[in-house]
């Protein structure tokens, strides 16, 4: 039963390997092919097709990562509402990423009704994930009284600093 076990681990990690690296799943290959690197060509359309099965599988970073490809046009026509769809997948999966980009749709209206409470909301909720996009929005927000937050200067700069530290230390690898 032991050897039958290590013979399937071994035959799951060849099949994951891509030009003798090996990857962890899909999203990883298809990150892989996105950007390209360590001996592999970028290649966009099979990021997509890789990136979509797995959104459809139901993996949530997958769907943010079809739901950007969707938003600027990455191997598919630029289409906001599909870009929408995959953003809201993600982001109802509690991926602060996916948050904050479909919040910036929400202000924006692009692919969806422009909503800037709805936007406030996943600012919010990104910002409390601690995404450091999501907290300098936040920040901004406060300062200038807009998206719906109340103007308070005092908590719009404990809102930077901690944005900046965080900003800074995603920066430096940490």
């Amino acid at each position: 039963m032991k050897q039958g076990r290590k013979v399937l681990a071994c035959l799951l990690l060849a099949a994951t390997s891509i030009a003798g690296y090996a990857v962890a799943g899909p999203v990883d290959e298809a990150r892989l092919y996105l950007r390209g690197g360590s001996g592999v060509a970028a290649n966009l359309p099979k990021a997509f097709s890789i990136f979509s099965a797995a959104a459809k599988a139901g993996d949530p970073l997958a769907a943010y990562y079809l739901g950007m490809m969707y938003r600027n046009g990455m191997a598919v026509a630029r289409d906001a509402k599909a870009a929408a769809h995959w953003l809201k997948f993600a982001a109802d999966r509690q991926m602060p990423a996916a948050m904050f980009a479909l919040a910036n749709l929400y202000l924006s209206g692009d692919g969806v009704k422009r909503d800037e409470q709805a936007a406030r909301h996943l600012i919010e909720k990104a910002a409390d994930l601690e995404y450091p996009e999501a907290v300098m929005a936040m920040a901004i927000g406060l300062r200038d009284g807009s998206m719906g937050f109340d103007r308070n200067e005092a908590l719009s700069e404990t809102q930077m600093r901690f944005a900046n530290r965080a900003l800074a230390q995603r920066t430096s690898g940490m």
